[in-house]
Parts: structure tokens; sequence; C-alpha cells
């Protein structure tokens, strides 16, 4: 009962607040790389006026007031950082930020034909890993690279094999290969394990000859499951935030080039996406129709109608999966820093998808410059930073 009065003391105690500096505000004050019991005391001794912080340390415990569960710093050091520091040494809170950030997919993560080259691997692009700096993509690394400069291991050209581990034409079975790969390489790093983990895979899964022939779901969250084990028995990934994102509505790419002759009579025969492609021509009832996958209308025909189930198999059977398993992995403490990400709702357009145009060029399939930078941002504005970024309250 005394602790108790003495945390609620805390709170409703009017000190002086005491300025400091932006920084990494992860409730870190001694700066040991933990966040525990001494620094929820050192809060303490600051805000009784026993303790005198330098800028650096007050302003790691700067992690007061939070905004949609994110850290918001105020500029101020007073009881409310105290309390949440507190949450954060009981586990109940976490303040810190990646230390590096693995990448775990298949074409789309190693950035495929983004420049309109068919087959060619453009890793530096990629909406996870990249580390282009000149052109027009803000991958999660680089923005992680800006948050945090000084304990950042960020991507470069020279660390890209370390980091990203996706591999073109990699279906769901392949994710317990890559996450291996990523455990072994994360002891590799100056941290000793993983801070960040992104999966984006799936996409081979439900691409395939027929709506028939894509993987069956129970396999697909068996072979799911399997990576996610991995993942939860190395001690280099354990605790890694798992960003998994959910299957992207891989529709919208087929209506955004659908009036090229090239992706219909040259590209997409030989892409392996045949129930979304086949019959490339628009056979929907109506405009209307075709920008409405989720309602079957009068006088859809057979192409369309294949093209809308395709769609909704994806929302309804596959992304669920990858939403629940992970929680269910959260929930019993394997993974307890994972988190899924929907995306379902981002549409495509042409800008976003390689080649195309009437003669066009590339694959009329992969993600194109811009397609990985609306990927990267809408991937990032999901986060829990970039809840709190002004450049995702547009």
């Amino acid at each position: 009962m005394r602790r108790v009065r003495f945390v609620y003391s805390l709170f409703i105690l009017a000190f002086a607040p005491v300025p400091v500096l932006a920084t990494l505000p992860d409730g870190d004050i001694n700066i040991d790389g933990e966040v525990d019991v001494v620094d929820v005391l050192w809060g303490i001794q600051t805000v009784l006026g026993n303790r005198t912080l330098d800028m650096t340390q007050m302003a790691h415990g700067d992690v007061a007031p939070l905004v949609s569960g994110v850290s918001d710093p105020d500029g101020l050091f007073n009881a409310g950082d105290v309390l949440l520091i507190l949450r954060a040494a009981m586990g109940l809170l976490d303040l810190s930020y990646p230390v590096n950030q693995f990448n775990i997919g298949d074409s789309i993560g190693e950035g495929e034909a983004a420049d309109g080259t068919i087959g060619e691997a453009h890793h530096e692009t990629v909406w996870s890993t990249g580390y282009d700096n000149g052109d027009s993509v803000n991958s999660l690394n680089e923005r992680l690279e800006t948050l945090s400069s000084t304990d950042y291991y960020q991507n470069t050209e020279n660390r890209d094999p370390l980091f990203n581990h996706a591999v073109s034409g990699a279906v769901m079975a392949d994710f317990a290969t890559q996450a291996q790969s990523v455990a072994t390489s994360a002891a590799q790093t100056p941290s000793g394990d993983a801070g960040m983990i992104t999966v984006l895979l799936g996409n081979n899964d439900v691409c395939a000859s027929s709506l028939a022939a894509m993987t069956d779901p129970s396999a697909f969250e068996s072979q799911y499951r399997a990576g996610l084990d991995v993942l939860a028995g190395s001690d280099t990934t354990r605790n890694a935030r798992i960003h998994v994102s959910g299957i992207p509505a891989i529709y919208w790419l087929w209506d955004a080039e659908r009036n090229s002759f090239w992706c219909r009579a040259f590209a997409w025969p030989n892409v392996p996406c045949e129930n979304l492609l086949e019959g490339a021509a628009d056979d929907c009832a109506s405009d209307a129709s075709r920008k409405d996958p989720d309602i079957d209308y009068p006088g859809d025909e057979t192409n369309c109608l294949r093209r809308k189930m395709f769609h909704r198999t994806i929302r309804d059977t596959y992304n669920p999966i990858l939403k629940n398993v992970l929680l269910e992995y959260r929930n019993a403490g394997l993974l307890p820093n994972a988190g899924y990400t929907d995306i379902y709702d981002v549409k495509f357009d042409a800008s976003h998808v390689n080649g195309g145009g009437f003669l066009g060029g590339g694959d009329c399939f992969h993600p194109s410059e811009a397609g990985h930078a609306l990927l990267a941002e809408k991937e990032w504005c999901r986060t829990q930073w970039g809840i709190g970024d002004p450049l995702c309250q547009n």
C-alpha cells in the first residue's frame, strides 16, 4: 500500500519541469542499454531534486506523453515521464527503437524490376531495407536511421547481404529457411540480435494458374507457423519487432494496367498469376462493377468473376491467417513484439507498377520505384513510430 501511495504522489506533485533536448526517448536514463529499476530510481530522484542528470540522460527520459500508444516527447522531464519509465521497466510498455532491421520476402522484397528491367533485382529500392538516399523511396531502414542515427545499425550496399534475405519466387514454404538465415545473420551484428524483421510473403502462394491451385490454406498456415517457430526459437530474433505485412490487394495492379497493349500481349502471358491476369481484357458488367470487386454484378463474365474471387480470397482467407496466427504467438509470449500490418486498402495505380503504358515495357506486375515508395509510406505510417509522424497525417 505504501508503494502505491508513493507512485500516486508522484503523479500529483507539481514539481517545476526541467527542459530537455530532443534525442532518443527510450526511458534508458542511465544509458546502459536496459530500461529497469535503476532508471525508475534515477527518475524519481531527479523529480525529487536529489539527482542531477546531464542533458543526454534527461533526453532519454523524456518519454511522456503517449499519443496513440507512442512516445511523443514534450521537451520536459517530470513525474509523467517517471510513470511511463516505470511501466517500461515492468514490461508493460516498449519505448525502445530497433537497433537494426532485417527483411524476409519474395521478389517484392528484392525490388525486382523496380526500374522496369524484367528479372533484375534492386535491393537499394526495397520498401523495407532499401538504402539508396537518392531515390524517391523513404524506406523503413532510412526512416529508422533518421530517428536513431547514433544507435541504429542501418543497411547499406555493403551490409545488404546481412539484412535482406528476400528471394525472388519465394512462397510461404520458404519462410522457415529465410527466418533461420535472419537468426544466423542477426548474431553477426554489433548488437548480436535482430531489432526489427519485416515479413512480406504470400504473394506467390495466392498467384497461381487457377483459383484451385492457390496454396492450400491449411498448408499455408502450417508453413507460416514453421517460420514463426524459427523466429521464436532463436535468442537473436525472439524479442525482435516482427512486422508481418498482409498480402496487398493485387487486383488493383491488373485494373491499373488493363488497357495497356504491352501488358496484355507481352508481359502478363509470362507472369505466373493466371488466376488474376488470364483473359486480361475487362469483361465486368460495367466500370462500377470493375471498381467494386467485393460484389458480383449481373452481367459479370467469367474472367471478372474469377478476379473478384481472387481478390476476396486473399482478404478473407489468407490475410486472416497471417493476422490471427501472429496474434496467437504474441499473446502466448512466444513473439512478444510481433505485430500485423493490414495494407489491403492500398490501391495501386499505373505509376506504382513497373512498365505499362500502351507500348510500355517491364513486366507490368512488380512495384515500380513509386510503388515501393507507396509501400514504405503505408507500412511505416502503421507502425508505432509512424502513428505520430507528421508526414503520416496527410
